[in-house]
C-alpha cells in the first residue's frame, strides 16, 4: 500500500515521516530529493540556469535555494516554470523508490505539494497532517525565524487546509505534544497494517 503524506505548512509532516521510519517503514522525502536537483551536474540544474540565468548560482557552485525561493514566491509564472522542471524528476525518483520496496506492505512518501502537483493517482491512500492556523504561524516564527507577516503570507499561499482535508483519506491533527503525535501514529499504523493484511484498500474516490 502506497501512502502519501502531505498537509498544512508547519504541521509536522516531516516529524510524522520520522515516526514512520522509526517503526521500520520506508519513507521517500520529496523535499530532500528535490534538493539534489539544485546541484551542478543534475539535469534540472542546467534547465533552471537556462531558464533563469547564472544569478541563481551560489558561492558553492550549486543553485542557491534562498534565491530560488525569492524568485518563485511572489511570481506564479516563475513558480510554475520551476515546478515543471523539478516535479517530473522528483516523481520519477519517487516511483523508483516504490518499485524498490514492492515487497513491503506499507510504503510512504512525504510530498508537501502533492495536491498542487496532481499526484493523487500515485497513491492508495493520502494522509493529510494538519493543525490550527495559529499553531502553524507560531511554529514558523519559532522554528524558522519568520516574522508574523512572513508566516501568515506562507500559510495563506497554500491550498486551503479545509480543501486538503476534503481530498484526503486520513487526517492527523498535530496541535499537541510529540508524545500525543506518537500515539496518533501508533493508532494510524495499526489501522494501515490491518487494511494491508486484509487487502481491504479500495480505489480512491475524491468527493465532488
Amino acid at each position: 500500500m502506497k501512502i502519501g503524506i502531505t498537509g498544512t505548512i508547519a504541521s509536522g509532516k516531516t516529524t510524522v515521516s520520522i515516526l514512520f521510519k522509526r517503526r521500520g517503514m520506508p519513507v521517500f522525502n520529496c523535499d530532500n530529493y528535490s534538493r539534489m536537483a539544485l546541484h551542478a551536474g543534475n539535469p534540472c540544474f542546467q534547465a533552471l540556469i537556462e531558464k533563469f540565468g547564472d544569478s541563481l548560482i551560489g558561492s558553492d557552485g550549486d543553485i542557491d535555494r534562498t534565491k530560488l525561493a525569492e524568485l518563485i514566491f511572489h511570481n506564479e509564472e516563475n513558480r510554475k516554470a520551476v515546478n515543471a522542471i523539478i516535479h517530473p524528476w522528483v516523481r520519477e525518483g519517487m516511483l523508483k523508490f516504490f518499485d524498490s520496496h514492492e515487497n513491503d506492505k506499507l510504503v510512504f512518501a512525504e510530498v508537501p505539494l502533492l495536491f498542487e502537483a496532481g499526484w493523487l493517482d500515485d497513491f492508495d491512500r493520502i494522509c493529510v497532517v494538519t493543525c490550527k492556523k495559529e499553531t502553524a504561524v507560531r511554529r514558523m516564527m519559532e522554528d524558522r525565524d519568520y516574522t508574523e507577516e512572513e508566516a501568515l503570507a506562507r500559510y495563506d499561499s497554500q491550498i486551503d487546509p479545509v480543501e486538503q482535508i476534503r481530498m484526503a483519506d486520513d487526517v492527523i491533527w498535530n496541535d499537541g505534544s510529540l508524545t500525543e503525535l506518537d500515539h496518533e501514529i501508533n493508532l494510524y499504523t495499526a489501522k494501515l497494517r490491518k487494511e494491508a493484511r486484509n487487502g481491504s484498500e479500495t480505489e480512491r474516490h475524491i468527493p465532488e
